[in-house]
């Protein structure tokens, strides 16, 4: 009989699970299947596990049903019957192995017993967390062996960070302008808090987060939200036009506009139906260190469907009864989200302050914006309004939302369906963005 030894690392373990107990068993590869060994699972389901080392015979039994096998034979039999399988068990160091994938059919299907198998994740070990400063800027560094995947939210006064790795070591020292750190450290994830002080933005990079108080400077990088998307559709008009298509389109041609034209890099938030949560799409523009956001919607009115035109906010509370509306409406994308933003009133205030900084800036641009579609398009003009969306908040930098037209008034959701429609909204936030840009580079050179 051959007797195989496997030599290698990270291979995978399995939890099983039979009833109410399980057991995790460390696995082999062997071809390109992941063996693992029958022995413990036998015990785990109650049933007889009897090998005969003379005859190189393993007998499982209940006292119902009976398994009679040979390693590297792939007849096996079944109760009274012989079944002939594309595969075969092996002897490791004195162990039966069994392909993991069979497990639930073959010993499952003839004991009668119901067994989960579920591989596990290994945890990776994080070497070391420290904080530092570099410059003006306080550096969160992260050290492992291998690429670890982390969570970021951020906050001006106190930011969360959830890293995938596990940290033995629980100190972690404040430095810069972290005054305040606390770390824990669970069994799959590690958590760190910290107190923040004259920050505004971060910066994400592969093994390290930068904090640092963004000051303005001429623009390199904006970030383009096309709303909705995936599972949410946003508003539907009456005739099937679906807000995040449309959104879609107009944001397409707007990253093309602001390339072409002004040499400007633009990321999209998504350039494909997908649906990305009101916090991701912050995340992006924060990560990248964006010194521009602009999040494209299409606008609804449930009760008014004669209600049209072009409107343009930025972040602060809502003044009119209406604004509160369609940031209600812009908010609801809020139920497909696993987690969403604090909402009371004390956090609302943390974010709007945060937000203060590029408050003015965020105004100046609304108009711009709002001023150029009142000149390049034929549908009505709103004018520049304030209101809570959530998808504004995280954005630490000039920020606005234009409500391009109302897909819930018959003649608009018509008018948005044409392609060269589309396209003028584009150009027309487009040439608010460069005005804003022309006056914001004078202010700078002031």
């Amino acid at each position: 009989m051959i007797e195989l030894f496997i030599f290698l690392s990270l291979l995978p373990k399995y939890e099983i699970v039979c009833d109410t107990e399980k057991v995790v068993v460390q696995s082999e590869k062997i071809g390109d299947q992941d063996y693992v060994p029958l022995k413990s699972i036998a015990e785990l389901c109650d049933i007889n596990y009897v090998f005969d080392n003379k005859s190189q015979r393993l007998t499982l039994s209940t006292s119902q049903h009976l398994i009679i096998l040979i390693p590297s034979i792939s007849v096996i039999m079944i109760d009274s019957s012989y079944q002939n399988f594309p595969f075969t068990s092996y002897l490791i160091d004195n162990e039966i192995y069994f392909p993991v994938h069979e497990i639930t059919p073959i010993l499952g299907g003839t004991f009668e017993k119901l067994i989960f198998i579920k591989e596990l994740e290994e945890i990776p070990e994080i070497k070391n967390i420290e904080l530092f400063t570099r410059g003006d800027s306080t550096v969160l560094k992260i050290g492992c062996e291998t690429p670890l995947e982390f969570d970021v939210e951020f906050n001006p006064q106190t930011s969360v960070v959830e890293i995938d790795g596990r940290y033995k070591d629980k100190k972690l020292k404040p430095a810069g302008q972290v005054k305040k750190v606390n770390l824990s450290s669970y069994n799959t994830y590690t958590r760190i808090e910290l107190e923040l002080s004259d920050v505004n933005s971060y910066q994400q990079r592969k093994d390290e987060l930068v904090f640092f108080k963004k000051s303005f400077k001429a623009v390199h990088l904006v970030v383009i939200d096309p709303g909705h998307g995936g599972i949410d559709p946003g508003a539907v008009g009456k005739g099937g036009l679906y807000e995040k298509d449309v959104n879609l389109d107009i944001s397409k041609f707007l990253k093309k506009l602001i390339e072409d034209s002004l040499g400007i890099k633009v990321i999209l938030t998504r350039d494909k139906d997908v649906y990305l949560s009101l916090k991701a799409r912050t995340q992006i523009a924060n990560r990248n260190n964006a010194d521009l956001f602009l999040s494209v919607h299409c606008n609804a009115a449930k009760r008014n469907r004669e209600a049209r035109g072009f409107e343009t906010y930025f972040l602060s509370e809502a003044r009119t009864n209406e604004a509160r509306a369609v940031a209600a409406m812009e908010n609801a994308s809020l139920k497909f989200d696993e987690e969403v933003l604090p909402s009371d009133a004390i956090n609302f205030i943390l974010y709007d302050l945060a937000q203060s900084a590029f408050l003015e800036e965020s105004n100046y641009l609304a108009e711009c914006i709002q001023t150029s579609g009142e000149k390049l398009l034929s549908i009505p003009a709103r004018g520049v309004s304030q209101a809570g969306f959530y998808v504004l908040r995280g954005a630490f930098m000039p920020a606005v939302l234009v409500e391009c037209a109302f897909i819930s008034n018959p003649w608009e959701e018509k008018w948005l369906r044409e392609k060269r429609n589309r396209e003028k909204l584009a150009y027309a936030i487009f040439s608010g963005v460069k005005e804003y840009l022309q006056g914001y580079e004078q202010r700078l050179s002031n």
